[in-house]
């Protein structure tokens, strides 16, 4: 008979005591799955009762673990009705009710294989999506957030959203969140459609979407009170808040969050130009137009020939053999604008302007604009700097012809300016500040100096150096269009992305379970933020 000394004993002990945990361990380590989405694309009909047909196409991989091969799709809001739900092959699917009613389990059938791609559709159909738009009388809006994916490794491939509008809208009445412009607007048939596509998109990322159309496109039933919404709202916070308190997390399946209007991970964009710097700091668009122009004279594309009542501009002949400077986007966009008498085209000013700003907008995606606009603000401070501690006027004005551009993207120019010269200096303006001379009117010789401007050159007091530069930078700006009211109804949309989600922050009045669902053009139900997704 074999004696156990007593340190072995309780080596066994423990040991027994350990196997039930160490199962647990293993248990929970075949339940870790990983997955990646590899597309998310979703069609929306808005139909003429506030409601809308919603249909996700979806592919996702299982990369490893032993999954179930049950996939969570979220949906806009509660209310909703699956039509059917079905595999790329058209075979009918299981769903059960997931995500406190506002979601679908969907279970894959046959069961995926590691690294085989499984696709399915879901068809849905959403009641209430669409409200009035109190940001535009006389409009409706509705902001859709697809389901995102937050326990997905790697991004989505190709994340696309496509929102067919009520027949009768046409592509001048519609407009789009602050910090969701479309990529493009064209007709399914007889009906007007906008359209977004990504791709790399982090699938845990919120992306917005949404429109705004003429309220006479659909008919919408009164609905309760705004204190029946705030008292709704409240009670479902409280559920979702204890229902969070108390549940156990499953494994591989993504949490409920809150919608937010962006998540922008890539910190500061920080290789834009002045120009564009000065449309994400929120410049007026006819200065920003000057800072192109400004460009245009400082490559000695153009010269001024005229300042009043309008701007006329005439093109330069270069001299023989003297190469061409590159010119940006923004800078082609501009001279087409240019008409045979020398004055600019309203309407196709406007169009460089809103492509500018498209473009920044693109630019900006996955980068954080808060940083990006305080960094650019830096970047202005830093110009300043340099003026106000240049000690000679010369230095100052070197340091003027220097950073001009940048200080131009000051919207405190103006005031900025005048103080930089003290009352008691005085000046002698250098015939290369072509900032200075109220804009070249006269023929640019090779050294890129107008040929009068020696004769021109006198000291004159700080203040007065001050008050011209700033007067035809005002000048400028004001003749650039002819007819301001209209110049400024075609830029509405973009002056409404430019502003980006800072200006709408706070100020929803959509009351619901979600806050932050303000948006610059659609202020709708903030409940059809809420719809998350995973896979186990």
């Amino acid at each position: 008979m074999v004696t156990l000394t007593r340190p072995t004993r309780l080596c066994l002990i423990l040991l027994v005591l350990c196997i039930p945990f160490l199962s647990m361990m293993v248990s929970v380590a075949q339940a870790q799955i990983t997955y990646r989405v590899d597309q998310e694309w979703v069609q929306i009909w808005i139909n003429t009762d506030g409601s809308i047909d919603l249909r996700y196409n979806i592919t996702l991989t299982y990369l490893s673990g032993s999954f179930e091969g049950i996939v969570t799709v979220g949906m806009p809001k509660s209310g909703f009705a699956i039509v059917f739900v079905r595999s790329l092959q058209n075979a009918t699917l299981q769903y059960s009710s997931a995500l406190q009613g506002s979601g679908i389990d969907v279970t894959l059938s046959p069961k995926p294989s590691l690294g085989g791609p499984s696709t399915f559709i879901v068809y849905a159909k959403v009641p209430g999506m669409v409200s009035k738009d109190t940001t535009n009388p006389g409009n409706v809006g509705m902001l859709f957030y697809p389901t995102t994916f937050s326990t997905a490794t790697g991004s989505i491939a190709s994340l696309r959203v496509k929102i067919v509008l009520p027949q009768g809208v046409n592509s001048t009445s519609v407009k789009y969140p602050s910090g969701a412009q479309w990529d493009s607007v064209d007709m399914d048939g007889n009906n007007l459609y906008v359209y977004w596509a990504r791709t790399g998109w982090s699938p845990g990322q919120t992306f917005t979407s949404g429109v705004s159309f003429p309220e006479k496109y659909v008919s919408l039933a009164a609905g309760p009170s705004i204190w029946v919404y705030a008292v709704a709202a409240f009670a479902i916070i409280a559920v979702v808040g204890v229902a969070v308190a108390v549940a156990i997390p499953r494994i591989g399946k993504a949490a409920y969050e809150k919608p937010r209007v962006s998540v922008e991970a890539l910190g500061s964009l920080r290789n834009l130009t002045a120009v564009e710097a000065g449309v994400v700091l929120g410049g007026k668009p006819v200065r920003v137009l000057t800072m192109i122009l400004y460009g245009l004279l400082l490559k000695r594309i153009v010269t001024v020939t005229e300042t009043d009542p309008l701007l006329k501009l005439k093109k330069t002949e270069r001299p023989r053999g003297e190469p061409s400077p590159t010119l940006r986007y923004y800078e082609i966009d501009y001279l087409k604008a240019i008409q045979p008498e020398g004055t600019l085209d309203d309407k196709i000013l406007a169009q460089a302007y809103v492509g500018l700003t498209d473009t920044v907008n693109k630019k900006l995606r996955g980068y954080s604009r808060e940083d990006t606009v305080n960094y650019y603000r830096s970047i202005a401070n830093q110009a300043w700097t340099q003026v106000t501690q240049a000690g000679t006027p010369e230095l100052k004005g070197d340091a003027l012809d220097k950073n001009i551009e940048w200080l131009l993207t000051d919207e405190k120019f103006n005031d900025k300016f005048k103080t930089v010269f003290p009352p008691n200096m005085v000046i002698l303006p250098l015939p290369g500040w072509w900032w200075y001379w109220g804009i070249p009117r006269y023929p640019i010789g090779q050294t890129g100096v107008p040929t009068s401007t020696s004769t021109m050159a006198r000291p004159i007091p700080g203040q007065d150096f001050a008050n011209n530069v700033v007067r035809g930078v005002e000048t400028t700006s004001n003749n650039l269009v002819k007819n301001v009211q209209e110049f400024a109804n075609r830029l509405i949309p973009a002056q409404q992305a430019a502003a980006g989600e800072q200006s709408v922050r706070g100020k929803s009045s959509c009351v619901c379970a979600c806050h932050a669902c303000a948006c610059a053009c659609a202020c709708v139900s903030c409940a059809c933020a809420c719809s998350g997704g995973g896979a186990r």
